[in-house]
């Protein structure tokens, strides 16, 4: 159990600093080009710039109700990785918590 729990810790923080690189070369994109603003959907961020990564949106519809997807990929770029981010620290501080007080409790338990 403890071992799966910081696994899922370590994917949220590596997850958060993927979703900062996507933030920063959103924003990148909005401040260099003229023609986008700071309203640039998650949507169009990934089909323009990030192809390679839309493909998850296919995923995605596959796992959450239609209109749930179309909302999320309808948010700001620039405010959706942000949140991201802090969801994924948050949910990865909470996971090497839990997995730490694990470990000690096995320790009580074997001693």
């Amino acid at each position: 159990m403890r071992k799966t729990l910081v696994v899922l810790a370590w994917s949220g923080l590596i997850g958060a600093l993927f979703d900062a690189a996507i933030t920063v070369y959103a924003a990148w994109e909005v401040f260099t080009s003229p023609g986008l603003g700071v309203d640039l959907s998650v949507d169009e961020h990934l089909r323009a710039h990030l192809r390679y990564l839309y493909w998850l949106k296919d995923v995605a519809y596959f796992l959450a109700p239609d209109t749930l997807i179309d909302w999320m990929f309808s948010l700001p770029a620039l405010a959706y990785f942000p949140f991201r981010i802090v969801i994924n620290l948050l949910f990865g501080y909470w996971m090497l918590r839990w997995a730490r007080r694990l470990q000690k409790d096995e320790r009580v338990r074997f001693e």
